[in-house]
């Protein structure tokens, strides 16, 4: 499900202004249904039998999310051949908002910390990446700051990045048109003098039908959508620098939003990319296996064990935004 909710959050960018959300951290934000409070994750690759290849002994990815009441997640537990590796924990403040991400090592020793700083209304301010490096005898070390700037909407306007990695010091602005619509981005390194400007054109309901990459004036990158009345992605054209076409993809997805189909195509007219997914779904219709093709071979297997709390309205469970009342639950 990585790539349609990369897809999902691309178009959601769009449409409105910037969701300054710095990590996934609800179940929504996972695009989870229902009241899950944990979830059991696993994917390998597979070949004709459906089951891991080369008898594998570790996954591909194992981990373990919980959640609280309020769907946000409080741990993470990673596993490598079956058994608990490193994990994190993850505290809010009273208001829901994420203040801080340890990570552990098995042995519960602390490897590092990221801190959250906000400003007026809940908006993300800073956030601090501190590290326990055992060659300073496990004193704190600042490996990363990022920095938010918003304007007097409320919108994001800057954001920088900060290091002691000099690849990842840069600073983004944003700039924002009609209905305060993002129209573009200029993005500026702290280890080289390049200027990247990201344009994006929308159509008449302001959702984006174009983004082009430019670098120093020059385009890199051009790429078109266009989206169904679900708002997700069924074409996406990609053209290089020199505006040539280099791949056509076309999505499809079924009744609950979930990719189903990924072809690209060349100019040539060849499937360069030729991917098909499968699902099984549990009674809130979450995914619990989901198998890549390639063409018509098995690829990959993905597993999610779901637990849920007592909380079984799912779709009647209509809650008020400010109440937080139930107004309608399902008959019995």
């Amino acid at each position: 499900m990585i790539k349609k909710s990369f897809l999902f959050i691309l178009v959601s960018l769009f449409v409105s202004s910037l969701n300054a959300q710095m990590i996934p951290i609800s179940t929504s934000d996972y695009g989870l249904k229902a009241y899950p409070i944990s979830v059991r994750y696993q994917k390998y690759e597979t070949d004709s039998t459906n089951k891991p290849k080369d008898q594998r002994s570790s996954f591909i990815d194992d981990y373990l999310m919980n959640f609280n009441e309020n769907r946000l997640l409080v741990e993470k537990i990673n596993y490598i051949g079956g058994k608990n590796d490193r994990y994190s924990k993850f505290t809010y403040n009273v208001n829901r908002t994420l203040d801080k991400e340890e990570f552990f090592e098995p042995t519960n020793k602390i490897i590092s910390t990221i801190s959250y700083s906000y400003a007026y209304l809940g908006r993300p301010s800073e956030v601090v990446a501190v590290e326990y490096p055992a060659s300073l005898g496990g004193a704190n070390k600042m490996v990363s700051k990022q920095t938010y700037k918003w304007n007097e909407k409320g919108q994001l306007s800057e954001y920088s990045t900060f290091g002691d990695d000099a690849t990842i010091q840069k600073t983004i602005k944003y700039f924002y048109g009609p209905q305060d619509s993002l129209i573009y981005t200029l993005t500026t390194f702290g280890y080289n003098r390049n200027i990247e400007k990201t344009v994006y054109n929308r159509d008449f309901n302001f959702f984006v039908k174009e983004m082009i990459l430019y670098r120093n004036d020059s385009q890199v990158r051009r790429e078109t959508y266009t989206l169904d009345d679900k708002n997700l992605i069924v074409n996406k054209k990609v053209y290089n620098g020199k505006d040539k076409l280099t791949l056509d993809y076309k999505y499809t997805y079924d009744e609950h939003g979930y990719m189903t189909s990924e072809i690209g195509v060349d100019p040539k007219g060849a499937w360069a990319i030729e991917y098909y997914y499968k699902y099984e779904k549990d009674q809130f219709f979450n995914w619990t296996k989901k198998t890549t093709f390639d063409g018509w071979q098995p690829k990959y297997v993905e597993l999610r064990k779901f637990e849920y709390s007592n909380k079984q309205h799912f779709y009647d469970d209509l809650k008020d935004a400010a109440t937080k009342k139930v107004v309608r639950e399902r008959s019995e």
